[in-house]
């Protein structure tokens, strides 16, 4: 069938219309994109902020005050440079606790910035903060809650709201984040970073907040956070397993104390030093439930299973996979930005706040096409260039930790085996509370400029682990070659095993051990185990397919230094480097784990998806209406809905300040 000229000129005309209106809306969109100003996340120069130490004065009763020292605070606040929030923290302290000591032109000054922040994404203006991780979500709330109540009729100049309506937008916002904290766990979990700033927020909202519902359902989330270092902690130190955590936070030490929080409440009684919790040590509304100090002394061999935070596939079921802002807070505070999910969410979210211009969230302008939005292509088109800005998301954690009065070992069990990885760890042993000792993938090398992922932080591709008692196994799986947006494809792993910090070592083949005091330690690797150039610290294991198994001992359970490492060497280990299986025999214990499979001991299939809480102190499933937890004569009550808050005994013996 012959086509006419008509016709045939028409459809051309057509394809040239398309053509040209394609090539249009493109230019038209890289002028737009390259106009995008960011603006700075920090100062150039170094800015030395002292409001905490010029609140520790004021509480320690120094008569002379330097108010000028607050100015750099202000600045760095008035500039609106990431992290502004944690220095409002003890800046309200002050102004709540010291108002009358404060010089009028001081306060002047202080008023002034307190009216131009932009407390929240969807108001006026542009910077490069970060509002969105869950410890910030906290304090920009508890920040801008705080500062309405404290000027209820004053109009803010950048927002245009009066310091009440401030208040009733921050309360939803607070009573939606602790309602997520009380339903499914913290995102950020068992974080030594990000429960500090949780804790300034939460402290600041006790203390000032003239709602009592937002004050006993912080009390109540707050027991929880503090639950989580309790029940993970050794001794005084805090580390565990993590969705964020950082190289030092990793590696551990006598220093590891959460600031100094747990030698506070469980240790030697010392006061911690100026910083954003002080709060701790001068509130008068919150006071540690002595149950929760009891379990972090407890020396009794326990199992802990705990399931902390969300899967992106559980996000609609949850009813958290919208753009409204609760949704945008679940599905931002688990940094699930990038993936197929919730790209498109984002993407809208970005627009409809101004945030392409912000720092952290400048890589979406790539996205930022007005074709891709009109055909709905973002998902597809994050599928297939899989960018490793998919392991920023942090998901659901359960958490397995096996702890004695020597040591605690932590996995995170079966943790989305292979793909990428940010800031999470999913494994690692406490040697006493001297130091730990983990492996893992690094996604660059050392020399990289790489925050995170990178060398000792985070994962390039997470293993496999799982982990019954005193045996943690875990199976690397490495691509052949780098994806397109990969930053590096390093194919080998490593691990932190000081030396110079043990009493004792053994390293020798694939093997290596070490003694701490009456704490054993070992890894066996699939490979042979060498320390990287002229280090101590830095065990490296090559291979694109490999393993690490970590068997944790005391004197206690195996006599010596010398029989625990005949018994780690003699013991049968089986690797099936195609088919990624790997067992292991310990004590008569038989370990099989196939990489994105099941895990069996003695032949019995474990189940590593866990309910809420799993441990001798409480058993409770999600969003379960009461929690009870019992350890040694005291018990803790609460019901978030009914704001109780119950201890075994109403006295003072059952409380701590």
């Amino acid at each position: 069938m012959k086509m006419n000229k008509r016709n045939y000129f028409s459809l051309k005309g057509l394809f040239l219309l398309a053509i040209s209106l394609i090539v249009i809306t493109l230019i038209i969109d890289f002028i737009r994109i390259s106009n995008y100003k960011i603006p700075p996340r920090l100062p150039e120069v170094k800015l030395k902020l002292e409001q905490d130490a010029i609140y520790y004065d004021l509480v320690n009763n120094v008569k002379t005050i330097d108010w000028s020292r607050l100015d750099n605070t202000l600045e760095f606040i008035d500039k609106q440079y990431d992290t502004a929030d944690f220095r409002y923290v003890n800046l309200l302290r002050i102004l709540y606790e010291f108002g009358d000591r404060i010089p009028s032109e001081t306060r002047v000054k202080i008023e002034h910035t307190l009216f131009g922040f932009r407390y929240w994404w969807d108001e006026p203006g542009e910077n490069s903060m970060c509002y969105w991780s869950e410890n910030h979500q906290i304090l920009f709330a508890s920040a801008e809650y705080l500062t309405g109540q404290l000027y209820p009729d004053s109009v803010f100049r950048n927002s245009g709201l009066t310091g009440k309506q401030h208040q009733e937008k921050a309360r939803t916002r607070i009573l939606d984040w602790l309602e997520m904290r009380w339903n499914y766990g913290f995102t950020e979990y068992y974080s030594s970073v990000y429960y500090k700033e949780d804790i300034g927020g939460m402290i600041n909202l006790i203390d000032f907040a003239q709602d009592e519902e937002i004050v006993e359902k912080t009390r109540i989330i707050m027991d929880l956070l503090m639950y989580d270092v309790a029940a993970q902690n050794t001794n005084t130190m805090f580390i565990s397993a993590s969705g964020r955590a950082y190289k030092h936070n990793r590696q551990g030490g006598k220093e590891a104390t959460f600031g100094g929080i747990t030698d506070y409440y469980w240790g030697s009684g010392k006061e911690i030093k100026p910083q954003l919790m002080y709060g701790m040590m001068t509130t008068k509304k919150y006071q540690l439930p002595r149950v929760i100090a009891e379990i972090a002394r407890d020396t009794n061999e326990v199992e802990i299973r705990q399931c902390n935070g969300l899967d992106i596939s559980e996000l609609k079921e949850a009813g958290y996979y919208g753009t409204d802002n609760r949704s945008m807070m679940m599905q931002w505070g688990m940094e699930a930005f990038s993936n197929p999910e919730v790209v498109k969410n984002s993407l809208y979210f970005i627009r409809e706040n101004r945030m392409f211009s912000n720092d952290f969230l400048k890589d979406f302008t790539m996205m930022d096409f007005t074709l891709l939005r009109w055909f709905g292509l973002e998902p597809l088109i994050v599928k297939l260039i899989n960018p490793q800005s998919n392991g920023v998301a942090i998901q659901k954690g359960n958490v397995y930790t096996y702890r004695t009065k020597n040591y605690s070992l932590y996995s995170v069990q079966n943790h989305h085996p292979g793909t990428y990885a940010d800031q999470q760890h999913v494994a690692g042993m406490n040697v006493g509370n001297s130091f730990s000792i983990f492996h893992t993938h690094p996604a660059v090398e050392e020399d990289h400029p790489s925050k995170s992922p990178s060398y000792w932080v985070g994962y390039g591709h997470f293993p496999h682990v799982a982990q019954d008692k005193r045996v943690s196994l875990a199976i690397y799986n490495l691509p052949k070659e780098k994806s397109l947006m990969e930053l590096d494809l390093l194919h080998y792993t490593h691990a932190y095993f000081p030396t110079e910090l043990f009493d004792s070592v053994v390293v020798t083949k694939n093997y290596a051990m070490g003694k701490k005091g009456d704490t054993y330690c070992a890894f066996i690797g699939a490979n042979e185990l060498h320390f990287k150039d002229s280090k101590t610290d830095d065990l490296i294991q090559q291979g694109q397919q490999s393993f690490w198994i970590t068997v944790a001992g005391s004197a206690e359970e195996d006599t010596s230094f010398e029989k625990f490492c005949l018994k780690v060497m003699e013991n049968e280990v089986g690797f099936e480097s195609k088919d990624l299986q790997l067992t292991y025999t310990f004590e008569d214990t038989n370990y099989k784990l196939s990489f994105g499979d099941e895990f069996f001991v003695n032949g019995k299939k474990v189940n590593t998806n866990y309910i809420r809480y799993d441990s001798p102190y409480i058993k409770a499933k999600r969003k379960d209406k009461t929690l009870e937890f019992h350890h040694n004569g005291a018990s803790l009550l609460l019901n978030f809905e009914e704001m109780k808050r119950e201890y075994s005994a109403e006295n003072t013996n059952d409380l701590i300040h």
